[in-house]
């Protein structure tokens, strides 16, 4: 299984040199994160069911119907005009999965284990007409979604206090997916042909060559 991780460029210099180490950025803030950790998702059905709740947290908090306790967050957050704008360009990083516990579910998973720089590559997407490259997250994550199915998207994770029912958070998670899906319908289908093949960069050759 390959988890995955997404972070902004900026990061990408430090990353390139400590690896992903337990921490907890604005994108943990936006959910409501407080544990130090590193944090991924397990799969494309995990990093889209992620994204859709940062999305669906990120206009829930502008309708200040969820408070954000970290001002600064809160002031970018208000400021943003919408998620790609308040998360900035960035891209998904991707490792192996064995012998790493996660601790908590499939969508937000996590570890108190430092991720290797050398464990870690970046996310492209190639087009097979021109080989042009891709590696925005905004549109990585487009390409995940249609090539996952939202009835694909089942819950599973650890069990703890708190942890709900594996069949009614499937449920959520698929409705959840599925609203974005139909509200982002445009956007997605650019990906569901062929024209385009999602390929892996060690991190290193991606921070040489990339940026």
């Amino acid at each position: 299984m390959h988890y995955y991780h997404m972070t902004a460029l900026n990061n990408l210099s430090s990353i390139v040199v400590q690896g992903l180490t337990p921490q907890n950025g604005d994108n943990g803030k936006l959910i409501g994160e407080e544990k130090v950790k590193v944090f991924f998702s397990e799969g494309f059905e995990g990093a889209v069911a992620l994204y859709v709740d940062f999305d669906i947290v990120f206009d829930r908090i502008r309708k200040e119907q969820v408070k954000v306790a970290d001002g600064f967050v809160r002031k970018k957050l208000l400021t943003s005009k919408n998620l790609s704008d308040f998360l900035g360009e960035g891209v998904y990083l991707r490792f192996d999965g064995t012998g790493i516990k996660n601790e908590r579910n499939f969508e937000n998973g996590c570890t108190d284990m430092t991720i290797l720089p050398e464990m870690l590559s970046v996310c492209i997407l190639r087009k097979e007409c021109d080989n042009s490259i891709i590696f925005s997250r905004f549109e990585i994550i487009k390409y995940m979604m249609a090539k996952v199915q939202p009835e694909q998207i089942k819950y599973y994770g650890a069990i703890y206090e708190g942890s709900p029912n594996f069949i009614e958070a499937t449920e959520r998670i698929q409705e959840k997916v599925k609203k974005y899906y139909k509200d982002h319908q445009t956007e997605i289908i650019e990906y569901s042909n062929c024209d385009y093949i999602c390929d892996f960069v060690r991190l290193k050759d991606f921070v040489d060559n990339f940026l």
